[in-house]
């Protein structure tokens, strides 16, 4: 266990990062990241959650996550049997190995099982939360909806399917090549779903307040349930107001643009 607390505490150390910078960016509580590190896995609610914490933690340090999963399963793993007994007692120690190798198959089952318990509260726990946005999206007001895709041209009459915004190209812009970087900031509880390069990298709530970052080598793509309650900036280039209250926007980035993207239902 020792191992394990020193490992990760050195390496968050010499990376000069602080528990609170940790918790947020891992989403686990601080007071569980100290347990971690003081070598007190009774202090969280249990083995699993303490495998599973100290993995996310190992890999959020870049420290080799099979080493610290190794030594984890050797600590929490049952205690090792006992001596074998003098000559005189074996007869009468061969029932009660018996019995011991019963209860230890006992708990093999029941640790199985509760994780296979947890397996599916936590699916359950996000099937929830994940059914709640969508009806907070189902909610948003289909004439605002309407009023905000179809912006008529005067010079043509005709409807716009998107509005396209330049980012100022300044010297930040120039350095950053084109390196797409999202920083996401909740001003109030919204959902969202962030891809970078075509590989999906987050979808869930934000709390208001928190921030997440997204960084990609071309181009990245948001989805937000709530525009108005989302503040984003692309390259450190604040984007301004997305959209109104519980409005669903689609937006597109590369290094020095960004696009609102009309979905297929819009543009019928």
């Amino acid at each position: 266990m020792s191992a394990v607390c020193e490992v990760l505490r050195r390496a968050r150390l010499d990376q000069g990062i602080d528990l609170a910078t940790v918790a947020a960016r891992t989403k686990i509580k601080a007071r569980y990241l100290q347990a971690i590190e003081a070598g007190e896995p009774k202090s969280l609610p249990g083995g699993f959650f303490y495998r599973s914490f100290a993995h996310q933690y190992a890999t959020f340090l870049g420290v080799d996550t099979s080493e610290i999963d190794a030594e984890i399963d050797r600590v929490l793993s049952p205690n090792a049997p006992l001596p074998s007994p003098m000559p005189a007692q074996q007869r009468d120690m061969k029932l009660s190995s018996g019995s011991r190798g019963a209860r230890k198959y006992f708990s093999y089952a029941a640790l199985v099982l509760i994780l296979v318990a947890c397996s599916g509260i936590d699916d359950w726990w996000h099937e929830s939360r994940a059914a709640a946005t969508e009806r907070i999206e189902s909610r948003a007001p289909v004439a605002e909806k309407t009023a905000q895709r179809r912006t008529p041209s005067p010079a043509t009459g005709r409807v716009s399917l998107a509005s396209v915004s330049q980012v100022g190209a300044g010297p930040a812009a120039a350095a950053a090549g084109s390196r797409v970087e999202l920083a996401l900031t909740a001003t109030e509880e919204t959902w969202l779903s962030v891809s970078s390069d075509g590989t999906p990298v987050f979808s869930g709530l934000l709390e208001a307040n928190q921030t997440k970052t997204i960084e990609g080598k071309e181009f990245a793509k948001l989805r937000v349930g709530n525009a108005a309650g989302l503040e984003v900036r692309l390259n450190g280039k604040p984007l301004g107001p997305l959209g109104g209250h519980g409005q669903v926007r689609d937006l597109a980035f590369t290094s020095d643009k960004f696009q609102f993207v009309l979905s297929p239902k819009e543009g019928e």
